[in-house]
């Protein structure tokens, strides 16, 4: 049995595959936060929007494969497997991460986590220029 902020976290990450940011930001709530492995968090729709503009833009291909999903209270926890494309060449993260929402059903807080060293030596083998990036 599903929750009806599992039926949304799913229906965020199918959105995903449009690369359409105003989409994917319409998900957050106008205060929301977002972090994720190395990155500082971005706050609010403005920084999501970035992020996301640079995510969908560097990647294609996505496909999220869910091996666990469940909802406590107003956190719904995900572990998946993200795939992507970059340079023609397919990147494969696992992620474990939490998403919590307000009360209209709007992400509030988004974490994710996984191992940055293994996307790194990904990003690099498919050409990606990472100087800098733990700077980031």
């Amino acid at each position: 049995m599903t929750s009806g902020l599992e039926e949304t976290v799913r229906a965020f990450f199918a959105d995903w595959t449009t690369r359409d940011p105003d989409v994917l930001v319409s998900y957050f709530a106008p205060d929301a936060e977002w972090s994720e492995a190395n990155r500082a968090p971005a706050r609010g729709h403005k920084e999501i929007r970035s992020v996301l503009e640079l995510q969908v833009g560097f990647g294609s291909g996505f496909e999220f494969e869910f091996r666990t999903i469940g909802t406590f209270g107003s956190i719904v926890f995900t572990e998946r497997i993200d795939r992507f494309i970059i340079n023609g060449r397919p990147m494969v993260v696992p992620v474990a991460g939490l998403l919590e929402f307000d009360q209209s059903g709007k992400i509030r807080a988004w974490r994710d986590y996984y191992d940055w060293s293994a996307l790194e030596r990904q990003l690099i083998e498919s050409g990606v220029d990472m100087s800098g990036a733990d700077d980031a």
